[in-house]
């Protein structure tokens, strides 16, 4: 937990309760936007109440300077009251409110943050009207407040006048602005900083932290209840991004008017709803998107009562992919992973989690790898204090209708046909995967040992033919390994596709910074692609190749016809993996612990049977993520259903051939053969 004087005194509740707000999941964007010597109004869009003391509690620890925010009256009376008080909140009651603001504005002892919607816009529904906002809460429209215009604009008017020496009387100044304390007014001009506050993984129900508030306040009202379950879930589970915008220049609005002119108001009057609309235009436009934005958004745009699972996964990975592209987007962390799990037949947590709440909320409807889209209830009305309980997904898809760019990004899809999606996503899927081979290939390109360029690359052998054999090289191999196979496969009439494995084909140093679960996903996409192109798909991978086919046998497609192991590296003869590199890892081990890194040894040598197409040494780093894969297919082996042809050579220096014994009596597939060689 943070420490620092805002703590002092502060109850146990409010030590305990603020410790967890601290320890969510807080993200701080454009922290360079803040001007450190400059009077600072922050300007931010309002969803829950814990924002008054969050937001001003992170800028407080990034300036060093208080924030003082406006606040309910009740908050003050809440075992919080103290802490906003330390933070240097003010009632909305007092009625010296607007010329404490403006004295601080004025002095910067303190700077400042305003919620121009005027209160929590639970239900986030907000529409641009003309040249301004329209907050709707209970189906009546309130203009988003002018007052934060108010408030700076008059600051640096006051400002000016005392720098050009107009104030007449400054005791009189001093008082009417509290300036008593802090007397020296900072000639630096007030600056308005937009923030946008977003919410990623909105969820509700119990759990320990309302229970335990619930327990020691016996008597809450029903909307209490309803901001207390909603506000501790985002405390627990959701992501909070603070993304901080660039600054406005309030000497660039009023350089403008009439010097002449030395009634404020006039003056404020003539620029505060433009203003106004100017930053909370910022503010709106710049939320960071979430996963759960994505899935509701294509829902509601899609022009059909019916979606296919399979096509609607396909779509949000393109939305998903071309929005994490465009540099003027922001996006949560949780966006930037890959989404590869979507189309290649994986479950992926993010989809099953807003999944089970458009189900669980009637808003769609599983039926034969379909869904029934059922917007009459998503677009359900609700009160300002129900609907974040009991339509969380509309508050979320109210949140994204007002950026254009993303409801632009969606529409270039939903209107496609299953087909053209198909065909967008086979060609998007190539290119990425010939774009990763390109740019480690470049890369490497000065490495001594770099193989030749097309002995690395990924590539398709066609055939009039509607199958097609995805062939996996092995580890420190690459796809030209599977050449000859492939070319005798091709022959036959059959497609065929050597993808290559991330790590593989370049350097062994390339190898050095992967991990089984890269190998895994190289072979998801390869997958992906041929699905996507071909009604039959079958799987042969070679030695570690094999491993990944038996990992990925339990993947749910329907083109998947079979796979062929051939020497499945599930038991190793190599005495140099068995017992040297362990050795050579306690050896490392030890001399780290002796501050005497450079005794470390980081690989072993390898004679290679294909010296140019294999790496001549393994990295005990790659040879680590090696053996990981061993164990994670021996732990899945009783998942395998599908159709499997083992081949094992009894020869083999590397694999032993109880390998091929061990797949065939673990798998459960009903069609298993097996040929040692």
């Amino acid at each position: 937990m943070i420490k620092n004087d805002l703590l002092i005194d502060s109850s146990g509740l409010v030590l305990n309760s603020l410790e967890k707000i601290l320890d969510a999941d807080i993200e701080i964007k454009g922290l360079e936007n803040i001007p450190l010597e400059n009077p600072k109004l922050f300007i931010a869009n309002h969803f829950t109440r814990i924002e008054a003391m969050l937001v001003p509690f992170a800028l407080y620890n990034i300036t060093n300077k208080k924030v003082g925010v406006i606040a309910d009256d009740l908050l003050f009376k809440t075992p919080f009251g103290d802490l906003l008080k330390k933070l240097g909140a003010i009632e909305k009651s007092n009625p010296y409110r607007n010329n404490i603001i403006l004295g601080d504005l004025l002095t910067s002892c303190k700077d400042w943050m305003i919620f121009p919607e005027g209160r929590m816009v639970k239900a986030k529904d907000i529409n641009p009207v003309d040249d301004h906002y329209c907050v709707n809460i209970n189906d009546a429209c309130q203009r988003v407040y002018t007052g934060s215009s108010f408030f700076a604009l008059n600051s640096q008017l006051l400002r000016n006048n005392y720098l050009r020496k107009n104030i007449k009387n400054f005791q009189k100044f001093q008082r009417k602005y509290f300036l008593e304390s802090c007397t020296q007014i900072n000639e630096h001009e007030t600056k308005i900083i937009p923030i946008n506050i977003s919410y990623s993984k909105l969820r509700t129900g119990d759990n320990f932290l309302n229970n335990m508030v619930g327990r020691l306040f016996s008597n809450m009202g029903s909307n209490f209840k309803e901001e207390l379950e909603i506000e501790s879930n985002i405390i627990l589970n959701s992501t909070i991004t603070i993304t901080i915008l660039e600054p406005i220049s309030t000497n660039e609005i009023l350089k403008t008017h009439d010097t002449k002119e030395h009634n404020h108001n006039t003056i404020i009057n003539k620029y505060r709803e433009s203003l106004t609309h100017e930053f909370m235009t910022k503010v709106y436009e710049n939320l960071t998107i979430s996963f759960d934005h994505i899935f509701i958004l294509v829902l509601y745009l899609f022009p059909e009562k019916k979606i296919d699972i399979e096509q609607f996964k396909r779509i949000l990975y393109l939305v998903i992919d071309d929005i994490t592209k465009n540099e003027k987007l922001n996006t949560t962390k949780e966006m930037k992973k890959s989404f590869l799990n979507l189309v290649s037949y994986e479950k992926d947590k993010a989809f099953d989690e807003v999944e089970k709440i458009a189900l669980d909320d009637n808003i769609i409807q599983k039926i034969d790898g379909s869904y029934i889209i059922k917007k009459e209830n998503l677009l359900l009305s609700y009160t300002h204090d129900t609907i974040r309980l009991k339509n969380i997904l509309r508050v979320v898809l109210n949140e994204v209708l007002l950026i254009k760019q993303v409801n632009d990004i969606v529409k270039l899809y939903i209107f496609k046909s299953s087909s053209e999606i198909n065909m967008v996503l086979y060609d998007r899927l190539k290119k990425e995967e010939f774009d990763e081979y390109e740019n480690d290939f470049n890369q490497y390109w000065h490495y001594q040992g770099r193989k030749e360029k097309q002995v690395g690359e990924p590539y398709i052998l066609e055939a009039n033919s509607d199958v097609c054999v995805i062939a996996l090289h092995g580890f420190s191999s690459a796809p030209k390994e599977m050449q000859k196979i492939a070319q005798y496969l091709n022959q036959h009439n059959l497609n065929v596709y050597a993808p290559r494995l991330k790590g593989h084909g370049t350097v062994a140093e390339d190898l050095k910074n992967t991990t089984y679960q890269d190998w895994y996903n190289s072979v998801s996409r390869a997958i992906s692609i041929a699905s996507l192109k071909y009604t039959k798909v079958f799987l042969l991978g070679f030695s570690t190749g094999g491993l990944l086919a038996l990992l990925s046998s339990t993947k749910n497609y329907k083109q998947f016809a079979g796979l062929i192991c051939i020497n499945a590296a599930l038991n190793l003869n190599d005495i140099r993996v068995k017992a040297f590199v362990p050795a050579v890892s306690f050896w490392n081990d030890l001399v780290k612990s002796f501050d005497a890194n450079e005794y470390a040894k980081e690989y072993i040598d390898n004679i290679a049977q294909n010296p140019d197409i294999n790496y001549d040494k393994h990295y005990i780093d790659s040879i680590t993520q090696l053996s990981k894969l061993m164990v994670k297919t021996k732990k899945n082996l009783k998942k395998a259903k599908t159709p499997i042809y083992i081949i094992q050579s009894t020869q083999d220096p590397v694999v032993n051939p109880s390998s091929a014994y061990e797949i065939f009596d673990a798998i459960e597939s009903e069609d298993k053969k097996i040929m040692l060689v």
